[in-house]
């Protein structure tokens, strides 16, 4: 009997092998294309769930990346509110210090021109004096203390205050800074005291 041969098992006629392995192979094909949509649904399924878990990432980022801008935003307020109220308590615990300073330059300025007025004042007294209000003002601008610089000739009610006034006939000399009485000082951007000027004001 030829070994490629076999009997059917319902009719008895001889199958030949080869076909029995066909049927074989065909019948695993059709299994492997059956399994394969279910292969790609569990792929598909898959890659939706990591886009899921992904997006949810992002979304969990971009939520902690905003509350930490807005906690730092929060602590640099508060840390700014708490450096202001610093100066400010130091200012008003030193306030009167400061301007105890500023009265003596004061003084000292006035005594400068009246001996320089009245042709009284002899070198080593207008030196002396000089050297003390020059380190009187070093000593308040090394604790913020500084004077008042107004750059523009023309009148600033924002740093100045008006003690005198001069006519003048000439409109484009309005508000025109005469003279500096008593200078200003300030300390950080806190006024201590404005500068005492004399202005001119026109009349026609």
């Amino acid at each position: 009997m030829d070994p490629n041969k076999g009997r059917n098992e319902i009719t008895g006629h001889l199958v030949p092998q080869e076909s029995r392995r066909m049927r074989f192979r065909m019948s695993r094909e059709d299994m492997h294309r059956r399994n394969e949509p279910l292969q790609e649904k569990q792929v598909l399924s898959f890659l939706s769930q990591l886009q899921s878990n992904f997006n949810s990432l992002v979304r969990l980022f971009e939520s902690r990346l905003k509350n930490d801008k807005t906690k730092e935003a929060a602590f640099e307020r508060l840390y700014q509110e708490m450096d202001e109220l610093k100066q400010d308590r130091e200012l008003n615990q030193l306030r009167p210090l400061y301007i105890d300073l500023i009265l003596l330059i004061d003084r000292m300025n006035n005594i400068y021109k009246e001996k320089v007025n009245n042709g009284s004042a002899s070198p080593e007294i207008t030196n002396l004096l000089e050297s003390l209000s020059h380190e009187l003002i070093e000593i308040l601008y090394r604790r913020s203390v500084e004077l008042i610089v107004c750059p523009s000739p023309i009148f600033d009610p924002s740093k100045q205050q008006v003690i005198g006034v001069v006519q003048t006939s000439n409109p484009q000399e309005d508000n025109y800074v005469v003279e500096v009485v008593r200078h200003g000082f300030k300390y950080k951007d806190v006024l201590l005291r404005p500068e005492e000027v004399v202005i001119k004001k026109y009349k026609p």
